[in-house]
């Protein structure tokens, strides 16, 4: 089942973002014992932003069961970060991800974080672009 984010799930989303994402080469030169005062308020920063929404794909028959999320400004078409957890990759979750949030992966989208898993995904969404100004400045300064 896929549903949007209520705030309850918000610790999910950030802890699981800030583990994921501090293990890729594109995260910067943050040090260990920094990372969660640094990186933390910024992750809420972005989730927060205009026109952000988050999705979360739990179990139909227990929704505090969570398989991963997504988050993106789908006006823009601008994905902020999708998370699967490590059992249930390949298994079609990220899939239904972007469709709940109106991110056709075959049509042009930007993305703004960038690993292992994001790789991937470029070469699958090939109309897709790294751009991680797209949350690093106002849609106004862009």
């Amino acid at each position: 089942m896929i549903r949007p984010a209520a705030p309850s799930d918000r610790q999910f989303v950030v802890s699981t973002w800030s583990r994921s994402f501090k293990l890729m080469h594109s995260a910067g030169l943050i040090s260990d014992e920094d990372w969660p005062t640094v990186m933390r308020p910024q992750f809420e920063k972005i989730l927060d932003r205009d026109g952000v929404r988050t999705m979360i794909a739990c179990g139909a028959r227990d929704p505090d069961f969570f398989y991963g999320w997504i988050a993106a400004d789908p006006l823009e078409r601008v994905l902020v970060y999708v998370y699967v957890k490590e059992p249930y990759r390949r298994t079609g979750i990220a899939r239904q991800l972007f469709a709940a949030i109106g991110i056709d992966p075959s049509r042009p989208f930007v993305y703004v974080c960038r690993g292992p898993s994001f790789t991937a995904l470029a070469g699958k969404a090939t109309s897709a672009r790294y751009n991680p100004n797209c949350v690093r400045f106002p849609k106004e300064q862009r």
